[in-house]
């Protein structure tokens, strides 16, 4: 679509455009549609399938960038650490089975306080693919702190059913 064709759509939205650049111009579009502001704020991943943008605003080289390298090896790194402790709590929910009494308690407790943690991990983690290069440094330290905390408390839990 170009500019003309824009801004004739942006108009018939009922927006006044005066000197917006392209992009800013769809978002504030897709804002009106009642749709997330996203155009060209993609690096190489977009979930908006259905966007009637999408072609133009993903970027058309596949060439990854230093920092995209290092986002997507730490994802695949984190993916697979995730499988790793979803075996580890799969067998600890085996042997809390085989608990009884109060201690059956403790570890149920202990089991579902490990679910909640590795759920709120995988949100965050998801949010890590859509991160730009700023977002990527902070989101990593954030993820960082939280896998450390994630597998302290694994490593308690596992103690206990020892």
């Amino acid at each position: 679509m170009n500019i003309a064709e824009i801004k004739t759509r942006a108009k018939g939205l009922g927006l006044q455009i005066g000197r917006m650049r392209k992009a800013d111009l769809i978002r504030t579009i897709q804002t009106k549609e009642g749709n997330f502001p996203c155009f060209e704020t993609a690096k190489d991943y977009c979930s908006q399938k259905a966007c009637c943008w999408r072609q133009a605003c993903l970027p058309s080289k596949k060439s990854l960038k230093d920092w995209e390298k290092k986002k997507k090896a730490y994802t695949k790194k984190l993916t697979a650490g995730l499988k790793d402790l979803k075996k580890q709590l799969t067998d600890l929910e085996k042997k809390a089975q085989k608990l009884v009494g109060k201690g059956k308690k403790e570890a149920q407790d202990d089991l579902n306080r490990l679910e909640k943690m590795m759920a709120t991990f995988t949100k965050k983690r998801q949010r890590l693919g859509a991160a730009s290069e700023d977002a990527w440094k902070i989101t990593k330290k954030g993820l960082d702190d939280a896998w450390n905390d994630l597998s302290k408390a694994f490593k308690k839990a596992a103690k206990k059913f020892k």
